[in-house]
C-alpha cells in the first residue's frame, strides 16, 4: 500500500521539468475603484470566547515522518510527499502554500525565494503512484534516463513570478480557478493563475478600505465564497482576536464583508494559512503547530463549543492545509519541506 512519495531533484533532471523563466508579461490587469469592503458598524462586532490554545512561535527543530496532536482534537499526519530541495540552481526549500484537487490526484505547491518571487509546481500524484515511487524503493534521480523522463511527465514546474509572501494559493471549487494574494498592503491585488501554464493571467488591483489591508491567506468554500482572516492589533476589536472576511473573487471584481463575530483567541503567533474542508463544511485557521476550525453554517453566531482546536508536537512550521472531497487532510510543512497526510478522515 502506498505510504510515501519521495522525489529528489538534481541538475540532470531539472531541464526536463523546467517550464519557463518569467511570467511577468501578458497578465491582464484591471484596477477596481472604490472600497472592496462593505461598510460595517464596529459597535456590533463581537467575539466568541473560545478555548485559548495559542502556541508561540519557536525554533523549527522537528524531524521524523509523523506529526500528531498533543492537546485538543485528535489527529495524526504522516509524510506523504517529500518535496525536492534544489532545482536548476533554485532552492525548493521554502514552500508557502498548496492546493489539492478534490480527487487527491493533483497537487499544486507555491514555493518562494524569500524575495517575493516564486513558482508553482504541479504534481500528478496519480501518475507518480502508478510509477511506483514510494518510500520502499525511493529512487535517486541522478541522471535523465527514460525512467526519469517518465517521472518528469508527472511533475511540471512553472516560471518565476512576483507572488508576495506566497501563503495564499487557493482553488475555487465552483469553477476550478486558482487565485493568490499578490500584495497585502492597503493597496492590494489578487491574481488568477492558469492551471495549465502555472503563471498569472489576471490581476485585480483594489483597496478594501483606507484602514484595512488585505490578509495574507485565502480559501474558498464549496459555493465559491472566498475567505481570508487577520489578527487584530487592538482598537475596536480585542487585540489578538481572529477577524474573518467573506466575499467573492471574479475576473471583474473583488468584494468582501467582515463576519461580525470573531474568535477571541487565535491559534498561534503567525497566521500561516486558511483552509476549507467540504466534507465537514469547516474553515481551518492554520498557525505553526496549532490549528483551529469553525463550522461555516454557524458563522456570525458561534458558540465556544463550535470551535475545535489542536496543538501539535513536532516543532514544525505549518505552511498550508488542504482536504480532498472525502475529508482526507494534507498538511504542508517546512524544515523539512514535505506534504503530510491524515491517518483518518475525521479532522
Amino acid at each position: 500500500m502506498h505510504q510515501s512519495i519521495w522525489l529528489t531533484a538534481t541538475a540532470a533532471i531539472a531541464g526536463l521539468l523546467f517550464a519557463g523563466t518569467s511570467a511577468n508579461a501578458a497578465v491582464k490587469t484591471s484596477t477596481q475603484h472604490g472600497n472592496a469592503l462593505r461598510p460595517y458598524n464596529v459597535a456590533k462586532y463581537t467575539t466568541v470566547n473560545n478555548r485559548n490554545m495559542h502556541v508561540k512561535r519557536t525554533a523549527f527543530t522537528g524531524t521524523g515522518s509523523t506529526v500528531s496532536s498533543a492537546k485538543g482534537k485528535r489527529v495524526t499526519f504522516k509524510t506523504d510527499l517529500l518535496l525536492p530541495s534544489h532545482y536548476n540552481g533554485r532552492l525548493w526549500t521554502n514552500p508557502q502554500s498548496l492546493v489539492m484537487t478534490p480527487s487527491g490526484n493533483t497537487l499544486y505547491v507555491l514555493t518562494t525565494n524569500h524575495h517575493d518571487q516564486g513558482f508553482i509546481t504541479r504534481y500528478n500524484l496519480a501518475g507518480l503512484k502508478r510509477l511506483g515511487i514510494t518510500a520502499q524503493n525511493a529512487p535517486r534521480l541522478a541522471s535523465a534516463t527514460s525512467g526519469d523522463r517518465a517521472i518528469a511527465k508527472n511533475v511540471q514546474v512553472g516560471p518565476m513570478f512576483s507572488c508576495g509572501h506566497g501563503q495564499s494559493l487557493a482553488r475555487n471549487p465552483k469553477n476550478g480557478q486558482l487565485w493568490f494574494v499578490g500584495a497585502t498592503a492597503i493597496h492590494s491585488n489578487v491574481q488568477r493563475v492558469s492551471p495549465q501554464t502555472l503563471k498569472p493571467v489576471k490581476r485585480i488591483n483594489f483597496t478594501l478600505k483606507s484602514t484595512v489591508p488585505m490578509g495574507e491567506n485565502l480559501t474558498f468554500d464549496k459555493r465559491g465564497h472566498a475567505y481570508f482572516y487577520t489578527y487584530s492589533n487592538g482598537g475596536w476589536a480585542p487585540k489578538g482576536c481572529v477577524k474573518l472576511y467573506q466575499g467573492t473573487l471574479t475576473n471583474q471584481s473583488v468584494k468582501f464583508h467582515l463576519i461580525m463575530q470573531g474568535l477571541r483567541h487565535n491559534p498561534g503567533t503567525k497566521s500561516q494559512s486558511l483552509a476549507y474542508n467540504a466534507k465537514r463544511n469547516r474553515l481551518y485557521f492554520v498557525s505553526d503547530s496549532s490549528i483551529a476550525s469553525i463550522p461555516v453554517s454557524k458563522l456570525g453566531h458561534l458558540k465556544a463549543s463550535d470551535v475545535e482546536a489542536t496543538n501539535f508536537n513536532g516543532h514544525r512550521e505549518f505552511e498550508g492545509l488542504q482536504f480532498t472531497r472525502n475529508g482526507t487532510g494534507y498538511l504542508l510543512t517546512n524544515r523539512p519541506a514535505q506534504v503530510m497526510k491524515t491517518t483518518s478522515r475525521h479532522y
